[in-house]
């Protein structure tokens, strides 16, 4: 779904645009600035089998091991990275599976999913219903990824983790640095194990353009005979009746009531009057007949 307004339309004229290209080829690569070409599937297939064990394998060996977060309840990894990993090795070209959309979304969603569940943890009947802060954690978590254009499926489950686990709630506030390791270090497998045969990411922050909006080119008016050229020509039939022609192929006959439209021709009433907007709307759909009667000959 395309929204009207997200948080692009004010960030994206302050972000540079992308210079990945400037880079050493080999650096670049594997920061997706190169154009792979088709692979066999089940080279695929394998890639995405040593990325998916290799991402979630590493996550798990960081917080299996001696670090900050032991002494903090950190538990062996958090289980919304298992659908990240799918999305990242599977689908690296989806707009969900993009670096931002994979570390903002998940940052997003545990920032919410945390206060949320702190804020029903200052009473007793907060604490009694803390399935009711799960669903607004997910709820405010969908909204909000919505507006910052970061949305990625698995970070639901980060909103709804600090309610619905209590191991979780027992990390406190050291659940926020913990989701950015665990982003960071499945975004660094992805961009190993993504550019070997494929292309991972697509892009970092937008595909649509970045930067300082440059000033629309002033265009030069018309010479007059252009315009003299759209105007509708006379001319006399056979018959002695008159039509208007114009450039466009529409034809104003005189004494029509309605307008018909098939793959030939456009005909409208005489006195009709139209302006080019209207007259290249009614070609269009004489150009749509024209494909149709195409496309049925050719299966025939």
């Amino acid at each position: 779904m395309v929204f009207k307004f997200t948080i692009d339309d004010v960030l994206n004229r302050y972000i540079p645009p992308n210079r990945l290209d400037r880079l050493p080829k080999i650096i670049g690569r594997f920061l997706g600035a190169h154009t792979p070409t088709p692979k066999d599937d089940y080279l695929i297939w394998l890639e995405i089998f040593i990325s998916s064990f290799v991402g979630i394998a590493l996550i798990e060996g960081v917080f299996k091991s001696h670090t900050v977060f032991t002494h903090h309840a950190a538990p062996l990894i958090f289980a919304s990275y298992g659908a990240t990993a799918i999305l990242c090795f599977n689908s690296s070209s989806a707009p969900l599976a993009q670096p931002r959309n994979v570390l903002v979304g998940h940052f997003i969603s545990a920032v919410i999913g945390l206060c949320i569940q702190k804020l029903f943890s200052l009473s007793e009947a907060g604490r009694a219903n803390y399935w009711a802060s799960g669903a607004l954690s997910v709820a405010v978590s969908s909204v909000a990824m919505s507006i910052g254009n970061c949305i990625h499926p698995p970070a639901g489950a980060s909103a709804l983790l600090p309610s619905a686990d209590y191991t979780v709630r027992a990390m406190g506030w050291w659940y926020l640095p913990a989701h950015l390791v665990s982003s960071c270090l499945i975004l660094a497998v992805a961009l190993i194990t993504g550019n070997i045969i494929r292309k991972y990411p697509v892009y970092w922050w937008t595909p649509g353009p970045v930067g300082k909006p440059k000033p629309a080119p002033i265009e030069a008016p018309a010479p007059m005979h252009n315009k003299l050229s759209t105007l509708p020509i006379v001319k006399a039939e056979s018959d002695g009746s008159w039509v208007e022609k114009t450039k466009e192929g529409v034809t104003f006959v005189p004494g029509l009531d309605s307008i018909q439209i098939n793959s030939r021709e456009v005909l409208v009433p005489a006195g009709l009057d139209l302006d080019e907007l209207a007259i290249e709307w009614l070609d269009t759909f004489k150009i749509k007949l024209m494909e149709s009667e195409s496309s049925n000959d050719s299966a025939v």
